[in-house]
């Protein structure tokens, strides 16, 4: 059935306005404009009206998330990158049943649809052992609401857990499946290849011809630290967005995921390819990864999205605040990376980035939106609405979250299971895996 919603405040294109309506036919937005004009070419619409208390965003676009790390945080915290990946990453998620992984990743998502989130790129490695694991992905995906696209990752180095490791022929047999089961129920399916370390070229080739065959986007980790660099320009005697370039990998079609750590050089290569980036500043200031020159490679073209990579808390709005403040410090520069252009990585650049129509209120896109609480202590009525959102957002100033024109959030967070039962079964899965559950020193 179709709708309109109307406004008194809402982000357009990354400004505020006043008055603002959209129609909604069939979760994807038909029609948008000044709300008073939208009423009177639409009178016999049903109508959500907000009034001044409330603010319409876009829904943000999550370009990168790793949602089981969120069993990590608080705990394995303060090392290195090595300790953390080999301590913790390879260490817990590998042991986590179909069934855990549901409640984990269901808190993940959950937890995003609260902060406004209503796109997750989901980067998801647990493959090896079949397609269980990545079934209850989706179900807990479908059953809180998120729009899932499933970055499918493929890896085969040597190093890699069992429970990411897989031979080529079985990753693309995978893959194609989930494709033709998902992409025509809404879930866009992108065969990943992990990283120049973690995936071999022969590997990084055939994920990347998959995805061209399918029409969708490959995401990778690229030259995340700067050993990456090193190790690569060892073992070729090129730094790696050259060595993909010469597998033949980048293009159009192709997301580097971090590329902290590039030449001149690699940055022009980026921008005449077409390709993309996700940026990742809060996971890269917590591993002690670098910062990204997100502003030199967003001047050569390159297109810019936002994610939260390990999910320390998935919010974009935390994001886009790390994301200009890191370009601010780098260049010693306050006017370096506005709060709009940040919005904008985190909402419809992002979307563009990753191949999803949505991430603004015009015709054609989703009917995705959050509402937040104008009221809310954190909210100063004399701020632009971007710059607030950008620079002072607290968790909880969202109140609504809708996707596809349905409300799959409030401020209950899970509509389904309620907050309490999901804590619960979190809660399980740390006793049952040895997480450390109490740290207070005993007196």
């Amino acid at each position: 059935m179709m709708q309109m919603v109307r406004a008194r405040h809402a982000i357009v294109g990354g400004e505020a306005v006043r008055d603002f309506a959209f129609v909604v036919d069939d979760g994807r937005i038909v029609r948008a404009g000044e709300g008073a004009a939208m009423a009177d070419a639409h009178p016999d619409l049903p109508r959500m009206e907000y009034g001044d208390d409330r603010l319409l965003a876009p829904g943000a676009v999550n370009g990168h998330s790793h949602c089981y790390q969120i069993l990590l945080r608080g705990w394995a915290d303060d090392w290195g990158f090595d300790r953390w990946r080999d301590d913790a990453l390879y260490r817990i998620i590998p042991q986590l049943t179909p069934e855990e992984l549901y409640w984990v990743a269901l808190a993940a998502f959950v937890e995003m649809l609260g902060n406004g989130i209503t796109t997750v790129v989901e980067f998801f490695y647990l493959n090896g052992a079949g397609m269980r694991h990545v079934e209850k992905l989706v179900e807990a995906a479908n059953d809180c609401g998120i729009r899932l696209v499933l970055a499918r990752a493929w890896m085969d180095a040597a190093y890699a857990p069992a429970a990411f490791r897989e031979e080529i022929a079985d990753a693309r047999r995978d893959t194609l499946a989930l494709a033709k089961r998902l992409n025509g129920a809404g879930v866009m399916v992108c065969p990943s290849p992990h990283s120049l370390h973690a995936a071999s070229p022969e590997m990084t080739r055939a994920a990347v011809d998959l995805a061209r065959e399918l029409g969708v986007p490959a995401h990778m980790h690229v030259a995340e630290a700067r050993y990456e660099v090193e190790q690569v320009r060892a073992r070729t005697g090129l730094t790696p967005i050259a060595y993909l370039d010469s597998l033949g990998v980048l293009g159009p079609q192709f997301v580097a995921v971090h590329a902290i750590w590039q030449s001149e050089e690699e940055k022009d290569l980026m921008g005449a390819r077409g390709a993309a980036l996700i940026h990742n500043p809060v996971t890269n200031q917590y591993l002690g990864d670098g910062i990204a020159d997100v502003v030199g490679l967003r001047r050569r073209g390159v297109r810019v999205g936002l994610g939260t990579d390990c999910d320390l808390r998935p919010s974009i709005y935390d994001e886009m605040r790390a994301a200009t403040f890191l370009q601010k410090t780098a260049a010693l520069d306050g006017a370096t990376l506005s709060a709009r252009e940040a919005w904008l990585m985190g909402t419809r650049e992002c979307a563009s980035a990753v191949g999803v129509a949505a991430g603004d209120f015009a015709s054609g896109l989703a009917a995705d939106w959050c509402v937040v609480d104008r009221t809310h202590p954190a909210f100063h009525p004399w701020s632009n609405p971007v710059n607030q959102l950008v620079y002072v957002s607290d968790p909880g100033i969202v109140v609504e979250t809708f996707i596809g024109g349905r409300k799959v959030s409030d401020r209950r967070r899970a509509l389904r299971y309620g907050n309490d039962r999901i804590a619960a079964e979190l809660r399980k899965v740390a006793t049952r895996l040895a997480l450390p559950l109490d740290h207070a020193a005993p007196r």
